[in-house]
């Protein structure tokens, strides 16, 4: 009996010895796991934040540009292609309702913003095909979905175009008007978008493309139309020449050559 009660006593030892450090390690794991937590749902709430001024202020931009150029009419032809191309197919992302209009402007750009606005040249339109076109757009949808064009304005707000500014910086750009509003808008069409920014935006556009039964061949063809024109251009600037009427588009968008060669790759 001794011996007995004299190892129950020494296994109750050892198993307090081990499980009281486990328990120790349990409680700091816990708090890791709720500090984890905490910061989870400290971003998320910043995110959903920025996204709402985001939101908010790109409807200002976009009220802005639409007040400053000459908006084609539903009865023009440039306006008949587009309802025409862009039918139920993208006309959403993401519960965010798309809305579209044609900047009579020969620039050759589009113009993609938190809000969900799309704004396209009738310069790049007379420059694209049909599927060229529609592939451009959905490239833009993708730049939406991504958050890109939010992370450019993000980084327009905070005034060096290298990090991003928060909720409340953003806020603040809601009191600009006149030439301000037209300087943030200025430097938010200078502000290019990451190789994996495009390279994601390409794949998501590609995949909606699909979706939709259209044509992705479209995204290679126009990619390599812009990639001829970044290659023009370069030659063009380095001569003091003149560029192409796609040039600040290529500015934001560029290395398209390789970008091509990754979608045609998909085939």
């Amino acid at each position: 009996m001794t011996k007995k009660l004299f190892f129950a006593t020494a296994l109750v030892a050892i198993m307090c010895a081990f499980s009281l450090p486990a328990n120790a390690q349990f409680g700091k794991a816990l708090k890791k796991v709720g500090k984890s937590v905490a910061k989870s749902v400290g971003d998320a709430a910043g995110d959903m934040a920025a996204d709402v001024a985001a939101n908010k202020v790109s409807v200002k931009i976009v009220e802005f540009m639409d007040k400053n150029n000459t908006i084609a009419g539903e009865d023009s032809e440039y306006y008949t292609r587009l309802a025409g191309l862009v039918g139920t197919d993208y006309i959403s992302v993401d519960g965010l309702n798309l809305n579209y209009k044609v900047y009579e402007n020969p620039e050759a750009n589009i113009i993609a913003t938190a809000d969900g606005s799309i704004r396209i040249y009738s310069g790049m339109m007379d420059l694209l095909s049909d599927e060229e076109l529609v592939a451009v757009i959905a490239t833009q949808i993708g730049h939406i979905a991504n958050k890109d064009v939010r992370d450019a304005l993000m980084k327009v707000a905070s005034e060096d175009n290298a990090t991003k500014a928060g909720g409340a910086q953003l806020e603040k750009l809601l009191s600009f008007s006149g030439d301000k509003i037209g300087s943030v808008i200025n430097e938010l069409l200078q502000v290019p978008y990451t190789d994996d920014q495009n390279k994601k935006a390409d794949l998501y556009a590609y995949e909606l493309l699909k979706q939709n039964g259209a044509d992705s061949e479209g995204l290679v063809s126009a990619l390599r139309k812009f990639a001829e024109l970044e290659s023009t251009d370069a030659e063009a600037a380095e001569a003091d020449g003149e560029v192409s009427a796609a040039a600040k588009f290529i500015g934001v968008n560029s290395n398209n050559s390789m970008r091509a060669s990754l979608i045609s790759s998909k085939y």
